[in-house]
């Protein structure tokens, strides 16, 4: 994308210069009280200027806006994502101690030894 906007650059500021060669005539212009001449392409590349400036001056207050509401909203998010991750690590944690609470009824009940060696002490009878 920059280079296409290098590019695009490069051929207007060729084309300005071109326009100025071209357009050396010059032309008388008066502002209330004050009247001086001037070449045509200076003339007309002046006031394509301030017609930018005045743009770029109409557009200033609500980029201004815009980036103070993105910064509050960015703010918020942080605070948001936090307090997620602070419920998250609550949430964890109370579901570990539930499961320690039921860990000890769910475990099977061993046999004991004794039962084990009467078995092994008696075998079944086979007819």
């Amino acid at each position: 994308m920059v280079p296409v906007l290098l590019v695009l650059a490069l051929l207007i500021a060729i084309l300005a210069v071109i326009f100025a060669l071209q357009n050396t005539a010059l032309v008388a212009v008066t502002f209330l009280v004050w009247k001086f001449e001037q070449s045509l392409a200076l003339v007309l590349l002046l006031a394509v200027a301030a017609g930018v400036l005045v743009g770029l001056l109409t557009l200033l207050p609500a980029n201004l806006r815009q980036r103070f509401q993105l910064s509050g909203q960015r703010k918020k998010i942080e605070g948001l994502e936090k307090n997620l991750n602070d419920m998250k690590l609550k949430e964890e944690a109370r579901l570990k101690q539930e499961a320690e609470k039921v860990k000890p009824a769910v475990q099977p009940i061993a046999p004991s030894p004794s039962t084990v060696s009467n078995q092994d002490a008696n075998p079944p009878n086979e007819f």
